[in-house]
């Protein structure tokens, strides 16, 4: 009986990965998580627009009320010190909004626990109410979509994976790209585009390089990368290098 009341006076926070665009990807224990909280949040660029996440759910499940949190992309050190600071006042919302027994949803595009906001709620939430138990519900990644479009076999054998970022192009993408036996994987790598290029045809991986913008949506686009040219091409762009098979 004393696990019961506890149980019951508990407060919950989900993220719930919805999958990297197309509606019909979202995942039936997602789309159950986001149907049964008492309250669902998803984060967004303007304050106005609904961002993708919230785009997503909408078409998949219907016009539920959804909570938008203002996060600011803004690149670098700054950028994160105000998504930090809007992911604490978020966290303070959640833990007053929510009664004893409830669950909140924070929604994300992809998986809410890779090169997600979510990690930052998650954070701020134990901050301020370490009693809040915190779960996750994987999506399908940009990449994976990516990968199906392509008909390619990613990953192998012994082959590994190199998951990276490309916000600034460095030795770290480089080192990735000399290991042939890695597949390869860029996430926000559009601005940068022509240095990822000339990085690939410095490594010898151009070839086998494909390129997916906007996955997921009807405008997406997929490519093989040597036939994209230099760039740039928006923020949401998917690079993708399978290992090279001799």
């Amino acid at each position: 009986m004393e696990q019961d009341m506890e149980h019951k006076g508990k407060k919950y926070l989900c993220g719930v990965g919805v999958g990297p665009g197309d509606p019909k990807l979202l995942t039936l224990a997602a789309a159950e998580t986001i149907r049964t909280a008492d309250l669902v949040l998803a984060p967004t660029s303007y304050k106005d627009e609904p961002g993708r996440a919230e785009e997503i759910v909408k078409k998949a499940i219907g016009n539920i009320p959804i909570r938008r949190i203002l996060f600011d992309m803004t690149k670098g050190k700054s950028g994160i010190e105000l998504r930090k600071s809007a992911a604490l006042i978020a966290a303070r919302e959640i833990v007053n909004l929510l009664q004893p027994g409830g669950k909140a949803a924070f929604l994300t595009l992809g998986d809410p626990n890779v090169f997600s906001t979510f990690n930052l709620i998650a954070n701020s939430v134990s901050s301020i109410d370490p009693g809040v138990e915190i779960s996750s519900i994987p999506g399908i990644m940009a990449f994976q979509d990516l990968v199906s479009r392509t008909g390619m076999t990613l990953l192998d054998e012994e082959e590994s994976l190199r998951l990276l970022v490309g916000l600034q192009v460095d030795s770290k993408i480089e080192e990735a790209l000399m290991d042939d036996s890695s597949a390869v994987v860029i996430y926000k790598g559009g601005s940068n585009l022509s240095a990822i290029v000339e990085l690939a045809k410095k490594t010898g991986r151009l070839a086998e390089g494909w390129i997916g913008v906007k996955i997921g949506l009807e405008e997406s686009e997929v490519t093989t990368l040597q036939s994209v040219g230099d760039g740039p091409v928006g923020y949401l762009s998917t690079v993708i290098f399978p290992p090279k098979r001799h």
